[in-house]
C-alpha cells in the first residue's frame, strides 16, 4: 500500500488546514536538522516535509494532489476492459514550468521547487531547494481513448506520467507539470549556471582576499604566482573529478551530486558474490526501473553505496546499476577493512 501524504503526516484526507498546519509544525520539530542527532536525515525529511506540506497547505494544488491519489494499479477484468500497461509509452515531449520543451522518459527525474526552513545559530530564514521524483510510466497520448477503462483520473486534466518517490505514487498532470515542474535537462542547466556563479562568488572573495593579504603583507610576485594558480586548480578540480566519478564509477549526472555532496559513499571497487539472484535497478530504491539480473553466486564489482537505502551500485559484466546491500555477501568484512585502512 503506498502512503499517501496524509500518511506521512499522520492526518486524514479530510484535515482542516489548521490539521495540516499543526501536523506540518510537529513534524518539524522532530525532524529539523538543529534538534536531529542524524543531521543527514533531518535534511532529507525536511525537505519532504516541505514538499509534502507546499502541496497540502495550498488548496488548488492540494485539490490536485487528491486526484492523483486514486491511481489504481490493481484493476480488475470486470471492472477495468483495458489493460494496465497497455496505456503507456517509452517517451514523449513536454514542456516544463521555465519553457523548455524535452523529451520525458522513463527514469528520469522532474524536479519541484520547495521553501526549507534553515538556520544559522539562532538566525533563522528560509531557502529554495528542489525536491525530485522518479518518472515511473509515462502515458501514450495516443492511448488517450482508453486512459479511463484503465485508471482513475481527474477528468478536466491529461495525465502525463506516473511518479514515484519512497513509497509513494502520483499522477502528474501535464498541466500541472507545465506550471510547477522542472524536467531533468532543465535542472541539470541551472544547476550548472548556480556551480558558475558559486565560482564567480568564489574567486571574488578569493581576488579581495588577495589583494588585502598582498597589500597588508606586502608579498612577493612568486608568491602572488603561486595564489593565482592555486585559484585556478581548485575551479578545475571538481570538473576533474565529475569526469573521474562518470568514467570510473558509470555515475549520472545526478549521482555525481550526490557524491560530491556525501549522500553517496565512493567504494574501492572491491569484489563480492550475490548470495541469491538479484534485479539491477536504475536508482537505489524499490521502485527503480530494472535494467537487468545478476544470478546467485556470481561476482559483482562495488561502485558507490547509498546509506540512507543500504543499497550498492554494482558492476557485473557489462550490466550496471544498484542493487540492495542485503544481497551481497561479505560487506561487513569489507567495511571493516575500509575503517583499518
Amino acid at each position: 500500500m503506498n502512503n499517501t501524504y496524509y500518511d506521512i503526516f499522520e492526518i486524514p484526507s479530510s484535515a482542516s488546514q489548521d490539521d495540516i498546519k499543526n501536523a506540518y509544525r510537529r513534524l518539524a520539530m522532530k525532524y529539523h536538522p538543529d534538534r536531529s542527532q542524524d543531521k543527514e536525515l533531518g535534511e532529507i525529511k525536511m525537505k519532504e516535509i516541505n514538499f509534502i506540506y507546499s502541496i497540502l497547505s495550498n488548496p488548488d494544488k492540494r485539490k490536485w494532489y487528491d486526484s492523483t491519489i486514486s491511481l489504481n494499479q490493481e484493476y480488475e477484468e470486470e471492472n477495468y476492459s483495458y489493460s494496465y500497461s497497455s496505456i503507456f509509452c517509452d517517451e514523449v515531449e513536454v514542456t516544463d514550468c521555465v519553457g523548455n520543451k524535452t523529451k520525458l522518459k522513463i527514469g528520469d527525474n522532474i524536479y519541484y521547487l520547495v521553501e526549507i526552513d534553515k538556520s544559522i545559530i539562532t538566525w533563522k530564514y528560509k531557502r529554495k531547494e528542489y525536491f525530485n521524483l522518479v518518472v515511473k510510466n509515462i502515458f501514450d497520448p495516443d492511448k488517450k481513448d482508453f486512459y479511463a477503462k484503465a485508471i482513475k483520473f481527474d477528468f478536466n486534466k491529461t495525465p502525463l506520467c506516473v511518479a514515484h518517490w519512497g513509497n509513494s505514487g502520483m499522477i502528474i498532470y501535464k498541466e500541472d507539470y507545465e506550471s510547477y515542474w522542472l524536467s531533468q535537462a532543465s535542472y541539470s542547466k541551472i544547476d550548472k549556471r548556480k556551480g558558475i556563479i558559486a565560482g564567480v562568488i568564489i574567486l571574488i572573495l578569493l581576488f579581495f582576499g588577495f589583494f588585502y593579504f598582498h597589500s597588508k603583507f606586502s608579498i612577493s610576485s612568486d608568491r602572488a604566482e603561486y595564489l593565482k594558480n592555486k585559484i585556478k586548480e581548485n575551479l578545475e578540480s571538481t570538473e576533474d573529478a565529475k569526469q573521474y566519478y562518470k568514467n570510473e564509477y558509470y555515475a549520472s549526472d545526478v549521482e555525481v551530486s550526490y557524491i560530491l555532496s556525501d549522500f553517496y559513499t565512493v567504494c574501492e571497487k572491491e569484489s563480492t558474490l550475490t548470495k541469491e539472484e538479484v534485479d539491477v535497478l536504475s536508482i537505489p530504491s524499490k521502485l527503480g526501473i530494472i535494467k537487468g539480473e545478476i544470478p546467485k553466486g556470481k561476482n559483482v564489482i562495488l561502485l558507490l553505496f547509498c546509506p540512507s537505502q543500504n543499497f550498492y551500485k554494482v558492476k557485473f559484466r557489462d550490466l550496471v546499476g544498484w542493487v540492495p546491500g542485503w544481497h551481497l555477501e561479505n560487506l561487513d568484512s569489507l567495511e571493516k577493512s575500509q575503517g583499518e585502512e
